[in-house]
């Protein structure tokens, strides 16, 4: 026993470390349970983020789109090498080169992109005047049924269409059609 300077009387000594430890073996119990179930929601959540690939076709069908219309029309002009003074400049194998856009690939035995440009005059917007496309236009049939959710692992297809001048102040409405397939990388088969 020690003694208190201050008030003249013994106090005991503190023992941090008691013998008598039954507690430790009903909380080592609980620890193992909070640990297996902290381990079984990381790999829950592991499981849940790397299990299935990210169908990411949709978003790079869009930026086809985007990469396109930015070609064809920039600030709303068209582009003189498309359309110059109404008469039509563009074909087909040139839109590639022009647009800067490669749809082959070595990884994948036949192309996996498609694109269709269609020019309507305003005044008649049931015929376009001019067509323009490349890539594999065996994709282009999924683009109908691609609504059914039974069909989501067909290619996706994205439709836009925007308003464009021409150097002569023609007016135009450019549609703008783009597939993706990449099915067996982005979609669970």
């Amino acid at each position: 026993m020690m003694k208190n300077k201050n008030k003249g009387f013994l106090i005991p000594p503190i023992n941090l470390f008691p013998r008598n430890r039954k507690g430790d073996k009903i909380l080592s119990v609980y620890w193992f349970a909070i640990l297996i179930i902290v381990a079984g929601g990381i790999f829950g959540m592991v499981y849940v983020f790397y299990g299935a690939p990210y169908d990411v076709r949709e978003i790079e069908s869009d930026l086809l789109i985007n990469k396109i219309a930015d070609c064809i029309s920039y600030a709303g002009k068209i582009n003189s090498n498309f359309i110059f003074n109404g008469v039509i400049i563009h074909n087909n194998e040139s839109l590639l080169k022009q647009c800067h856009l490669i749809f082959n690939s070595s990884e994948w035995d036949e192309e996996q992109y498609y694109a269709e440009i269609n020019f309507y005059r305003l005044g008649d917007l049931n015929n376009s005047f001019l067509n323009i496309y490349a890539g594999n236009n065996k994709w282009l049939a999924n683009c109908a049924i691609q609504e059914n959710k039974e069909f989501e692992k067909l290619a996706k297809c994205n439709r836009a269409s925007f308003y464009s001048v021409d150097n002569s102040n023609n007016q135009y409405i450019i549609k703008i059609l783009s597939v993706v397939r990449k099915a067996e990388k982005n979609a669970k088969l």
